[in-house]
C-alpha cells in the first residue's frame, strides 16, 4: 500500500483536504498541498510514459528475503531525463504562494539551465541520506537547501511507483524490518488497524506502507518493553505518540479504530496536520526518525 497519488481516490483527498482547512493555522500549508497533489499527478504521467513497468526478477526477490530494500539507492534505475523532466516541473509549477519561494524556484530553474544542477546527481546524492546530500548543498550556496529537499522528496517518491507496483502481499509478509522495503528509508508514522490494532508504518519518503510490530522501535528495533512509552493526547483519541527511552526516537501513530465511520485516511496529509505532535514530543526531548 502506498499515498494515494493518482486514480479515483484523489478526489476523496481533495475533498479531506478542503475539511482539513477549517483549521485556519494549517490552511497555506494546504494550498501548497493542493498544488503538489497536482504537479505530482502530471509527475506520474510522465514517469510511466518514460519508464516501463518494473518486473520483480530473481535478483530482486532474492534481495528482498535477505532483508534488503527493492531499490538499490546507488545504482538507482532511472534515466537522467526523467529526473531533470520531473525537477523541471516542479520548478514551474509549484510557485504562486509567495515571493520568496517564487525567487527559489527561479534560482533553481535557472541552476538547471545553466548545467550547474543536474537531477541526475541531485538524487543520487540524495538518496544516499544526510552524509552525502548535506555537503553536496554546500557547493549551491544561494540555494534553498528546504525548498530543495522538498522537491527532491517528492521527485523521487514519483520514480519510485515502478517499485511498490510489484510488491506483492507474500513478497511483503516476508519483512520485518521498520526501514521502507521499497527504498529503506524510516517511516514518519504509523496508524493502528483492524482486529487487535496492527501497527503499519508510513514511509518518510515515498510514502509506502508495511506491516510491523507493535511493540518495537521502527528506527532501532528495540523491544524492551520497560524502554518504550507511548504519550496519549488530552481529548484526542485518535494520534499517539511512540517514544523510545533507547535511541530517543518517536513515531507519530494513528489509531484509525477510532476514526468515524466512512472516515477516508491518507497518511501524508495527516503527518502535515499533526505537526502539534512534534512539538509535543520535541520538548520531551526526543527526536523525528528521519534527519535529512
Amino acid at each position: 500500500m502506498a499515498d494515494c497519488l493518482e486514480g479515483d481516490c484523489l478526489e476523496l483527498k481533495r475533498k479531506r483536504v478542503e475539511q482539513a482547512k477549517s483549521i485556519p493555522a494549517y490552511e497555506t500549508l494546504l494550498n501548497i498541498f493542493e498544488r503538489l497533489m497536482e504537479v505530482t499527478e502530471e509527475g506520474i504521467g510522465l514517469v510511466r510514459r518514460q519508464l516501463k513497468p518494473m518486473p520483480l526478477s530473481p535478483y530482486m526477490e532474492n534481495k528482498f528475503q535477505e532483508g534488503l530494500p527493492l531499490v538499490d539507492r546507488k545504482n538507482f534505475p532511472v534515466s537522467d531525463e526523467a529526473f531533470d523532466d520531473l525537477l523541471d516541473l516542479f520548478f514551474s509549477k509549484l510557485g504562486g504562494f509567495s515571493t520568496a519561494i517564487d525567487r527559489d524556484l527561479k534560482v533553481l530553474a535557472e541552476k538547471r539551465v545553466d548545467g550547474k544542477i543536474s537531477g541526475k546527481r541531485l538524487i543520487d546524492q540524495f538518496v544516499m541520506g544526510s552524509e552525502t546530500f548535506l555537503p553536496y548543498l554546500f557547493e549551491l550556496p544561494d540555494v534553498n537547501n528546504h525548498l530543495l529537499f522538498f522537491v527532491l522528496r517528492n521527485v523521487f517518491k514519483i520514480c519510485l511507483i515502478p517499485f511498490q507496483d510489484v510488491l506483492t502481499e507474500e513478497l511483503m509478509g516476508l519483512w520485518e524490518k521498520g526501514e521502507c522495503p521499497v527504498c529503506g528509508f524510516p517511516p514518519d508514522m504509523g496508524v493502528l488497524r483492524g482486529e487487535g490494532g496492527k501497527l503499519y508504518l508510513h514511509c518518510a519518503i515515498c510514502g509506502h506502507e508495511w506491516k510491523y510490530k507493535r511493540m518495537a522501535c521502527a528506527f532501532c528495533g528495540n523491544d524492551l518493553q520497560e524502554e518504550l512509552k507511548y504519550l496519549e493526547i488530552e481529548g484526542d483519541e485518535v494520534h499517539k505518540i511512540y517514544l523510545c527511552h533507547l535511541c530517543r526516537k518517536y513515531l507519530k501513530v494513528i489509531d484509525s479504530r477510532s476514526l468515524p465511520e466512512g472516515f477516508h485516511l491518507f497518511l501524508d496529509l495527516e503527518e502535515l496536520t499533526s505537526l502539534h505532535l512534534d512539538v509535543i514530543a520535541d520538548q520531551q526531548g526526543y527526536s523525528p526518525g528521519i534527519n535529512l
